[in-house]
């Protein structure tokens, strides 16, 4: 047996649910589907449970499963969405446990009862998952079309995959993780049947460059997938809808730290690619990297806005890459920036590399030579700066608006919606920007760290990311 295998025995050794655990899980959910039809009944709704419980593939930790009312394709979607969250909420009431209203593509209840979370879901019951008329909608058919394609022998494969993928923070499609769904580490077992098989292909895949087509979808289509899946490293056509890349949410740097991380773990097998430790390094510790990098941390802190993670954080990076922009327009050029969030509070960080500036700025203009060209230039700057000839260029200089890259990036920001939304800000975070922020530098963001967990090991993250 070699070391890698060896390794993969233990883990799944670890990550496989007990006996008595599988025990557990099966009576809940037989208590609570049990209530879900007596519920349902009534009305003459359909139901379905979802997850990996079904299939076998889930972590010994993952105490989660999903249920999914189904709808005829006849009802109204406000009727769907009204009834699907009565009939949630009734459920949860029965079993004595607690829900709150969440929001994806329409709201669902999501629930606890006893030790379990539990999202109920309302869907349309589609006979062809081409047509879905939401994104949920597809998931009967993924239940479907797993159970008969992933066979008992190779199930624990997919559990060995989702913990290398949870091990490296790529594990959810969710756009906060932009990784691997369940549904696509099925799939992927599917295909290459064992986790070190996939491991020995993954670590040869180019971007932009691998598809897995497990129905032969396009086996005898003159099309160009990179047309149809732009921008997408990964292609995994959705078994059950040709026209949908199961990877879609898997950002290009974590299919290459997917890819680099499978190379480097038949190279050297650990269980640490699985279990890593992950703790924020001491605040000493931070500070002294920060001051040996040289560089100038800022960071625009402010309330969280109450919309879900698949709304806020591409709002947020796209927001972030704005204030990149107006930094750079600035002359403030930046080494790095990244954001984050908890229920209360997000954070947009900045690390740069030129952050103050003399208060002149030099401006070189058209060659003497170009008449139409330099009377302008003069027109333009005469009176406002001094004008000289270097070589055969005229030249100006003129004093900077802004000298520091905190000071123009709080200008920018404290303005009213309409104008940040203008500026190209996104409306979420519009929204928690006008109602305050807070600058931070340099001290006071590690100072940030040593009293929040979360954020001390997002910094750490931050300075010790890397690929290969």
């Amino acid at each position: 047996m070699s070391q890698a295998e060896v390794v993969l025995k233990r883990v799944l050794k670890k990550i496989t649910p007990t006996e008595r655990q599988k025990l557990e899980m099966n009576n809940a959910i037989k208590k609570i589907m049990k209530t879900t039809e007596r519920v349902t009944s009534p009305m003459k709704l359909k139901h379905t449970l979802a997850g990996s419980f079904l299939r076998d593939t889930w972590l010994a930790d993952k105490q989660e499963f999903d249920i999914f009312i189904l709808f005829p394709e006849n009802v109204p979607r406000e009727k769907l969405e009204k009834t699907g969250l009565d009939i949630g909420k009734k459920i949860v009431t029965e079993l004595n446990g607690r829900y709150e209203i969440a929001y994806a593509e329409h709201p669902y209840v999501r629930a606890v009862i006893g030790k379990y979370s539990v999202d109920i879901v309302p869907c349309y019951d589609v006979k062809n998952p081409g047509r879905i008329k939401s994104a949920v909608d597809r998931t009967p058919h993924h239940n479907r079309y797993i159970l008969k394609k992933l066979t008992p022998s190779i199930s624990p494969q997919v559990r060995l995959l989702k913990q290398f993928c949870k091990g490296m923070g790529v594990y959810g499609s969710d756009l906060r993780v932009e990784g691997f769904a369940g549904y696509l580490t099925e799939l992927l077992i599917i295909h290459y049947r064992t986790f070190k098989n996939l491991m020995m292909h993954a670590g040869n895949w180019d971007a932009g460059d691998v598809l897995i087509d497990l129905e032969g979808r396009y086996a005898e289509k003159k099309i160009s997938l990179k047309s149809k899946f732009p921008g997408q490293p990964l292609v995994v056509i959705d078994p059950v809808d040709r026209n949908r890349n199961v990877a879609a949410s898997l950002s290009p740097a974590n299919f290459e730290l997917f890819k680099q991380s499978c190379r480097s773990f038949l190279e050297s097998p650990s269980e640490s690619y699985f279990m890593p430790k992950k703790v924020g390094i001491s605040t000493k510790s931070l500070w002294k990297i920060a001051k040996n990098r040289g560089t100038k941390l800022i960071a625009v802190s402010f309330s969280r806005p109450d919309v879900v993670d698949d709304v806020l954080f591409p709002q947020l990076r796209r927001s972030a890459k704005r204030m990149v922009g107006i930094l750079e327009d600035g002359e403030f050029r930046i080494l790095g920036y990244d954001v984050w969030c908890n229920k209360e509070e997000c954070v947009i960080f900045f690390e740069l590399e030129v952050w103050c500036l003399p208060a002149m700025k030099k401006i070189t203009g058209p060659p003497v030579f170009s008449r139409v060209h330099t009377r302008e230039f003069i027109k333009k700057y005469e009176g406002r700066s001094r004008l000289w000839v270097e070589g055969a260029d005229w030249v100006a200089d003129m004093n900077r608006k802004y000298t520091m890259a905190e000071d123009i990036l709080e200008s920018n920001l404290r303005l009213t919606s309409r104008q940040l939304v203008m500026n190209g800000m996104a409306s979420y975070v519009t929204n928690g920007l006008v109602k305050g922020f807070v600058m931070l530098k340099d001290r006071k963001i590690i100072k940030k760290a040593a009293k929040n967990k979360e954020f001390s090991l997002f910094l750490t993250q931050y300075f010790k990311k890397k690929i290969i």
